[in-house]
């Protein structure tokens, strides 16, 4: 069996909640939201929405990675603004996609090059060459899956999960330095890893469902946030995810938002306002599975 051919499929119930409060009423706030599912070769939105608390007109859009974009205007004094995004996403146990049609003549090598060079958040790095690495998309399908695992078991062999570690804004050089940091840290030293070996990678978000052996899945790290995994390439493949901070290849459990060349790329809410500049966050993510 094909890897990218499906077996069995999974319907998992999202719920993304953002809450900003304001030490005294904003002015104006511009917004700009990636928390909305995509259809894609492993996955198929059945219902999606997303309400804006205080109400005002949710103009979209498609980004130029093919990722969601909600994006909206509040002109009004507001004190705090709340997004929730609510969606039904079915998803596959399959691991890619499979062979795709080239969008134009170009080699590989041309067409996916910012994804093989560094990024704002992936900045280049001597420690990337302390991670051992035999992914090449020279390598034939079954041996590049087996050599993505393996780099995923490294990576969870080298580094611990620790929440207390890093933050939004941390560089990958900070995981090496600390030792341990969140899902973030990991998929931007691994893309550092593979664009340093010349694999097309990039990085993805979503969510993830902390599945039970009896559901036929694994128990995961990060299922109560947002999570963020690694996409490499190979041409008979297709872009095939592997998550590094659970060490595995990514399937039916995950569901994903938005992919772009870092977390830069697929902020799930970012914008400017005018007002004071103390502000509260809130987040809350939930990941049940429906069907």
């Amino acid at each position: 069996m094909k890897p990218w051919q499906a077996r069995d499929k999974a319907l998992l119930w999202v719920r993304h909640s953002t809450r900003l409060s304001y030490g005294e009423p904003v002015v104006e706030a511009r917004s700009e939201v990636r928390k909305t599912p995509v259809d894609t070769g492993l996955q198929r939105v059945v219902t999606t929405k997303l309400e804006v608390d205080p109400g005002v007109v949710v103009r979209a859009h498609t980004d130029y990675f093919g990722s969601a974009v909600r994006r909206f205007n509040i002109l009004e004094p507001h004190s705090s603004v709340e997004v929730v995004s609510e969606s039904v996403v079915e998803t596959s146990d399959a691991v890619c996609c499979g062979p795709e049609a080239a969008p134009d003549p170009r080699p590989w090598g041309q067409r996916l090059a910012e994804f093989l060079h560094a990024s704002p958040r992936v900045p280049p790095l001597d420690a990337y060459a302390e991670i051992p690495s035999r992914v090449s998309p020279e390598l034939g399908p079954e041996e590049f899956l087996e050599a993505l695992q393996d780099l995923g078991a490294t990576f969870r062999k080298r580094f611990r999960h620790d929440t207390t570690l890093t933050n939004v804004h941390s560089s990958p050089a900070e995981l090496f330095d600390k030792g341990g940091g969140v899902c973030q840290d990991f998929a931007h030293a691994m893309l550092g890893v593979l664009r340093r070996a010349r694999v097309p990678a990039r990085y993805a978000s979503g969510y993830i469902y902390d599945a039970s052996p009896e559901e036929g899945g694994t128990h995961v790290e990060g299922a109560a946030a947002s999570h963020a995994w690694v996409q490499a390439w190979h041409p008979e493949l297709g872009w095939v995810g592997i998550d590094p901070t659970n060490n595995k290849l990514v399937d039916w459990q995950y569901v994903r938002v938005a992919v772009g060349r870092d977390y830069t790329d697929v902020q799930p809410m970012r914008g400017v306002f005018v007002g004071a500049s103390e502000q509260e966050l809130f987040v809350e993510v939930k990941v049940k599975r429906v069907g």
